[in-house]
């Protein structure tokens, strides 16, 4: 009788997680799951070879790292990339703990949401000090005021980063800035994003203390007769020759005795699209010019606009 073809030996370096009721495992969950628990272990999860790969090359620790692969392969061959780059190379990728999970394991874990490969790869990663930088090494904030849906607020984390706005403010309403949707969605880069959290009612002390004026993302006036409605490229508006129309860049209003410029360090405000910025009042607001049949724009879209233009013309 022929005998039964050897099972491949993944390396002794890796545990193998085999059920959900194992504690290593109840313990991903929860970091998923838990915005506490994610506090209490300073420790949240990353999906995906790229990012991972990105966060080492910066230094970051890995507490904990995951390769999804079938429990008994008979062959390497039957391990695909990533997985299989990791099995081969555990040393590439410095880990306390290094564990084999299957891909039922993996969605569980990871939740369906994450859509998750057969050969996926996640780790564990101690959250990094956050602590704004001092006065001197920043000249602009982003800041997120009740931004409640994880997706846009990882967006706006990923696109401010991209755009140069490494730092800034978050509001005691906006959603858990380590939600598993924030980090998909800023492809972990919030967590190399700098930021306070704060109430809104402290807010405006605290952007004095770093010398930035709050610039208050808002929808437009609706009546175009506004006294002090001002554009950085053509002046105040206009009835006849100069109007905010689609293409004119931002405009801005609500200057009240002071003189209409653009600020040297703007802290750009950005609010649900169904709530908007309270208790601002006075200060100053600044939209993008908009069709007449489009009611409002989503808050991450219109972040992503207004850094760069406001990139492109404060000098």
């Amino acid at each position: 009788m022929s005998s039964k073809p050897a099972l491949y030996q993944f390396p002794k370096l890796f545990k193998r997680l085999a059920s959900q009721q194992n504690k290593y495992v109840q313990h991903f969950i929860k970091l998923r799951e838990g915005k506490q628990y994610r506090l209490q272990q300073n420790t949240v999860l990353v999906q995906g070879m790229k990012t991972i790969r990105e966060l080492r090359d910066e230094g970051q620790q890995i507490k904990s790292l995951v390769v999804t692969a079938e429990r008994e392969p008979y062959t390497e061959s039957a391990i695909k990339f990533p997985a299989l780059q990791v099995i081969q190379n555990p040393d590439a990728f410095l880990s306390e703990y290094y564990y084999l999970v299957d891909v039922d394991l993996t969605r569980r874990i990871l939740g369906t949401a994450s859509r998750p490969g057969r050969h996926e790869v996640f780790a564990e990663i101690p959250i990094p000090d956050h602590t704004l930088p001092s006065k001197d090494q920043v000249d602009r904030f982003l800041v997120c005021d009740h931004v409640n849906d994880p997706g846009n607020l990882g967006t706006l984390i990923r696109t401010g980063k991209a755009l140069g706005w490494d730092s800034g403010v978050l509001t005691t309403g906006t959603c858990d800035f380590y939600n598993d949707k924030t980090i998909r969605a800023s492809r972990a880069l919030n967590l190399r994003w700098k930021y306070n959290v704060l109430p809104i009612s402290q807010l405006v002390e605290f952007l004095k203390s770093y010398d930035m004026t709050p610039l208050v993302a808002d929808m437009m006036p609706q009546t175009m007769n506004t006294s002090d409605l001002w554009s950085p490229l053509t002046g105040y508006y206009d009835q006849v020759k100069n109007q905010p129309t689609i293409g004119t860049g931002p405009w801005l209003w609500n200057f009240k005795d002071k003189e209409p410029m653009l600020p040297k360090r703007p802290a750009l405000i950005l609010s649900s699209e169904h709530k908007g910025v309270q208790g601002l009042d006075d200060e100053i607001r600044i939209s993008m010019p908009m069709a007449n049949n489009v009611e409002s724009m989503n808050v991450a879209s219109v972040g992503g606009i207004l850094m760069n233009e406001l990139n492109r013309l404060i000098k």
